[in-house]
């Protein structure tokens, strides 16, 4: 975050920019100088409001409550673990090579005539036509029913894979697939958690740019007053009271501005979170405890983004290998029970058969060529990601080292700032009352003490959201989460 509140003649109007990727507050600025002359009026004497949040049906809650929330039920969350789920299911759809198929059927059939094979006519018929002698009743066998009119058909097939290539060199990728989604899934939330902190400290560093500027319009109030006094002792001209309506003018402009600002910030952490909350006022302490390794144990290359994209190089790598050997044989035994209702020559209604089958693809259009063309790109691919992500994450943990090193040195600075800018403001304003010095000096000492503690409050605001940003290149924003609430009684 880089606040920039610039002083001069020439003033731009106050404007917010929120960076999703890199930061939630861009550049302020203050209001023009002749706002109440464009307004057509003089401010009014009373303290304005409009600087002040509107209270609402937001929870006010800690950064660490903001963060865990967030981590349990943000939608980005919900839906990043949905898509790890997806994979997830790829190991089970991977086991289904090695397990069994079981099939039933039943079939009923009504049929007009029945059909049966009647051998005692048959030999009578040969027996007449040839005039041999008579046939003996008892040898001739009965009439065989071939169908009935009613007739009951069941069977009951299981088929068990003994060996299949994609059961063998497919499950190894699938689980690592599932794997890389996983981690991928982490990765989500650790960006989910950073945007809230930096919206969440964004929106802290804003509140202390109001308090700033309340103070700086009770201070232009109080000029405004003195300017009116000496006006009426005629000790003074009308110019004096103008700059100080300007300034009192001024600093309500910011605090409307800022409290726009405000609520646009606010409603984008209630999303961000899952539900409305706004956060409580700034404290130097007793926020999470941002888990920091030294750069000589290489954090970066332990980001949930590295692990995932190497876990995606070992899983194409695993299809390419399957691809090589998906000529094999698969075999596969049958077992296959029957049910007749009509006996026929057997004499049994029911029946079953076992079979070992093999089968071996010789030729198949070329489509195995194909998907180890198409996996072999992939893996090429897989690999050029995974090299990215490490200088990514090597680049930001660089650029957060140094960032959080700037920041502490700005907001020494700053802080200085805003004590040497108090006590001028304090040493001119003494010096005014005893007639040794002029309203407009005066006025320069309000303005440099206004900027001095708007930044002093962006640097503090810097400073936590690069000390995040550190844990975030780090990927252990989440993992402080946890240290710190293992660590809280």
């Amino acid at each position: 975050m880089f606040i920039r509140i610039a002083a001069g003649s020439a003033r731009r109007p106050l404007s917010l920019v929120l960076l999703a990727a890199l930061s939630p507050l861009g550049a302020l600025a203050q209001a023009p100088a002749d706002a109440p002359r464009a307004l057509g009026q003089a401010p009014s004497a009373q303290p304005a409001t409009v600087g002040a949040p509107a209270p609402g049906a937001q929870r006010t809650v800690t950064l660490h409550e903001a963060l865990s929330l967030a981590a349990v039920q943000s939608p980005d969350v919900a839906a990043a673990r949905a898509q790890a789920a997806v994979a997830a299911a790829g190991v089970r759809r991977a086991w289904t090579a090695w397990q069994p198929e079981l099939t039933v059927g039943a079939q009923y059939v009504h049929s007009s005539a029945e059909a049966q094979l009647d051998l005692g006519s048959f030999v009578g018929l040969v027996a007449g036509v040839f005039q041999l002698l008579p046939v003996n009743p008892q040898l001739v066998p009965e009439p065989v029913v071939i169908t009935a009119r009613n007739s009951q058909y069941a069977s009951a097939q299981i088929s068990q894979p003994l060996f299949t290539p994609a059961g063998v060199f497919l499950l190894g990728p699938a689980k690592t697939g599932a794997e890389a989604a996983e981690l991928g899934a982490l990765e989500a939330r650790e960006q989910v958690l950073l945007a809230v902190a930096r919206t969440y400290l964004g929106l802290q560093g804003i509140q202390q740019l109001m308090d700033a500027a309340r103070e700086a319009e009770s201070v232009a109030l109080q000029r405004e007053g003195e300017a009116k006094a000496q006006l009426g002792a005629g000790m003074t001209v009308e110019a004096a009271l103008l700059r100080a309506q300007s300034e009192t003018a001024q600093a309500r402009v910011q605090l409307a501005q800022l409290s726009g600002q405000y609520a646009q910030l606010v409603a984008l952490l209630g999303a961000l979170v899952g539900e409305p909350v706004q956060p409580a006022p700034f404290e130097a302490t007793g926020g999470p405890q941002w888990l920091s390794p030294s750069e000589d144990q290489s954090p970066w290359e332990d980001t949930y983004a590295v692990r995932s994209a190497s876990l995606a190089v070992k899983a194409n790598e695993g299809k390419v290998t399957y691809d090589l050997f998906s000529w094999l044989p698969s075999v596969v035994a049958q077992a296959r029970g029957l049910y007749n209702s009509n006996s026929g020559f057997t004499g049994q209604n029911t029946t079953y058969e076992i079979s070992v089958a093999a089968s071996m693809p010789l030729y198949d259009r070329g489509q195995r060529y194909a998907a180890l063309a198409e996996d072999r790109a992939r893996l090429a691919q897989a690999k050029a990601q995974y090299e990215s992500a490490r200088a990514r994450a090597h680049a930001n943990w660089v650029a957060a080292r140094a960032n959080i090193q700037a920041a502490e040195a700005a907001l020494a600075q700053a802080e200085s700032q805003a004590q040497l800018a108090a006590r001028v403001q304090k040493q001119v304003a003494a010096a005014f009352r005893a007639g040794m010095s002029t309203s407009l000096e005066m006025s320069d000492a309000d303005t440099r003490r206004f900027l001095a503690a708007s930044s002093a409050a962006q640097a503090r605001a810097t400073l936590e959201i690069r000390r995040v940003e550190l844990a975030g290149a780090a990927g252990r924003i989440a993992a402080s989460l946890e240290q710190t609430q293992q660590g809280t009684p």
